[in-house]
């Protein structure tokens, strides 16, 4: 499978995190491509028996390809977790290149760069590192679907320099309780309060792809 093709893999594996299907527009988006380089490439991945494909309702992995693409994210957060604690690299700059190494491991060296990391349970970000499956989302809500006056956690979150600079501007730490205290539809805009009674706002849309739990719940995850 080319490099390329792990690309996709590793696009529809984040984007289905918390959610049920990954729509072309989202790969489109991530994979910054055409309309008809995502129908193609996701095309290829169907023969291969790594993807499913709907017409209008999107994308979902069979269990061949989350199998594929749980190695590929447990090799991407390993060199996530070796740039910020070996190389103190930006978290903006972390993603990127944390995937340009991985694209080049191979398994023994995967094995090895787990060993020398003491075998890390989550990236910088919050995601969990499992080299046989891909996360367990079943107990987790995007913040955007929490409801007004709820208190979570915000465990993680996707992966894309984009994202982590805009939660890092934000100072939006991760693990501490937040509450959503107002949502302005019209705007398109959320209001938390952290527990130190600092106030946030999050453009609903980026709160898709923000990831949380239950206060009760976030010792456990």
């Amino acid at each position: 499978m080319s490099n390329h093709q792990n690309t996709y893999l590793k696009i529809i594996a984040e984007c289905s995190f918390a959610r049920a299907r990954v729509s072309n527009k989202q790969i489109i988006h991530f994979a910054n491509v055409t309309p008809a380089t995502v129908t193609e490439t996701t095309r290829q991945l169907q023969a291969q028996g790594l993807v499913h494909r709907r017409r209008y309702t999107g994308v979902t992995l069979t269990e061949q390809g989350k199998a594929v693409a749980g190695r590929l994210l447990y090799a991407y957060r390993l060199c996530e977790v070796f740039c910020d604690q070996q190389l103190h690299l930006p978290l903006a700059q972390i993603p990127t290149q944390a995937w340009q190494m991985a694209d080049a491991l191979t398994p023994i060296t995967v094995s090895a760069l787990a060993e020398y990391l003491d075998h890390p349970q989550r990236s910088p970000f919050g995601g969990l590192l499992d080299s046989t499956a891909l996360p367990d989302d079943s107990h987790i809500t995007r913040l955007s679907d929490v409801p007004v006056a709820t208190t979570v956690t915000l465990t993680g979150y996707l992966e894309t320099a984009n994202l982590v600079a805009y939660v890092d501007h934000l100072a939006l730490p991760l693990n501490v309780p937040i509450t959503i205290t107002a949502r302005d539809e019209e705007l398109h805009l959320l209001y938390l309060r952290l527990s130190d009674d600092r106030e946030v706002t999050v453009n609903a849309l980026v709160a898709t792809y923000l990831y949380t739990v239950p206060v009760m719940a976030s010792v456990e995850s």
